[in-house]
């Protein structure tokens, strides 16, 4: 007889040090209160934990796709939407490949993205990437000009 359990991630994404026991701690007990309140208690969780920032970091999340993608979680919890990824481009991204796999993305702060949601609310959420990388690219250009500044003397200069 097949287990009908149901599978879900539960993804947290924490600072080091002390705020990896607090966050942490916190985000999975949310998680689990609101996967029991959603699927019952008959129910298996998988932990994803990933601390820190960066692509280093993000094993974690990289392991949950992978497993999305193979059809072995039913649903994928987080805290919100922004703990998947640092910006809004990669977490439109991470939902969306999420959602074409056929699992359910719930936010314990935002709630339930359902596929419309996605369209309706992911659009705005691609018109703030767009700007975000667009704001991106405006700091290291001025960034490299101040260099180029320095390195000419300017800081020295008083220019």
């Amino acid at each position: 007889m097949k287990n009908n359990r149901k599978v879900i991630g539960l993804y947290t994404r924490v600072s080091t040090g002390q705020k990896v026991q607090f966050g942490q701690g916190m985000e999975q007990k949310k998680g689990i209160r609101v996967a029991k309140e959603l699927f019952g208690q008959d129910i298996d969780i998988k932990f994803y934990v990933d601390e820190g920032f960066g692509p280093k970091n993000n094993t974690e999340r990289n392991q949950m796709l992978k497993d999305v993608k193979q059809c072995k979680l039913d649903a994928v919890i987080t805290y919100c939407v922004s703990r998947i990824s640092t910006t809004f481009s990669l977490a439109l991204k991470v939902v969306k490949e999420i959602h074409y796999s056929n699992v359910r993305f719930i936010s314990i702060i935002e709630g339930e993205y359902t596929p419309l949601q996605l369209n309706r609310e992911f659009e705005i959420l691609g018109v703030l990437a767009k700007l975000e990388r667009k704001d991106h690219a405006e700091r290291i250009r001025r960034g490299i000009a101040f260099k180029k500044h320095l390195k000419k003397g300017g800081a020295e200069n008083g220019k």
